[in-house]
């Protein structure tokens, strides 16, 4: 198993560090003090995490990647409106280390009312591991790594206001397992996968049964 991140790594890395640059600018007047406030009086309901398979190569590696599910409340007392929620993804041997993130640039189109509720809304990592095993598989293998993600809401000029964290649970959601039998048209892998090299026909249950491994 193989652990990838894609082309648009740079970018993701640009809005984890964000969060460190709103949070110091926070103290200095550089955002609105009320609007983080009432960031800190959003509540993200129903949060739960999982893995959502991406798809597969034309080399048979599958791809998944974590996900999250929530509805976005307003327990503000008044109607809340530029509602921004960002994820951010990060492996148990680097818990300091933004390893993937996600972005809603709104929860709402019009202003979310006082005890409001969102629909549901899902946000997939752009950060994802790679093997030839089929996607349960993945997690019974040694290099497994279990993802942590942090939740975090922005309104209107506010700083980022952490939200909470959720593990992503070691089960399939949605899209489904059906979406890794072929590749996804309209979503393309982002980085091409390094080559596996497999015995044609290894004996059963032999080492060669089990996918092929690499540092992450």
């Amino acid at each position: 198993m193989h652990a990838s991140r894609p082309r648009a790594r740079r970018a993701a890395r640009t809005i984890a560090a964000l969060l460190a640059a709103l949070a110091a600018g926070s103290g200095a007047g550089c955002t609105d003090a009320e609007a983080t406030r009432a960031a800190a009086r959003i509540d993200l309901s129903g949060l739960v995490g999982y893995w959502a398979v991406l798809g597969q190569d034309s080399d048979g590696n599958t791809y998944i990647r974590p996900a999250v599910r929530f509805r976005v409340r307003n327990t503000n007392p008044d109607p809340t409106e530029y509602i921004q929620v960002m994820s951010v993804f990060r492996r148990e041997s680097a818990p300091e280390e933004s390893w993937g993130t996600a972005y809603l640039h709104s929860a709402t189109e019009e202003p979310l009312l006082p005890g409001g509720e969102t629909a549901e809304h899902t946000l997939r990592s752009d950060s994802n591991y790679l093997s030839q095993a089929r996607p349960r598989q993945m997690f019974e293998h040694e290099l497994w790594e279990d993802v942590e993600v942090e939740m975090f809401v922005r309104v209107g000029a506010s700083s980022w206001v952490s939200r909470g964290r959720v593990l992503a649970e070691r089960r399939l959601g949605p899209p489904g397992v059906e979406k890794y039998l072929e590749p996804i048209e309209g979503e393309p892998i982002y980085e091409e996968a390094p080559p596996v090299d497999l015995p044609s026909d290894p004996p059963p249950d032999s080492p060669a049964d089990r996918p092929a491994t690499s540092p992450s």
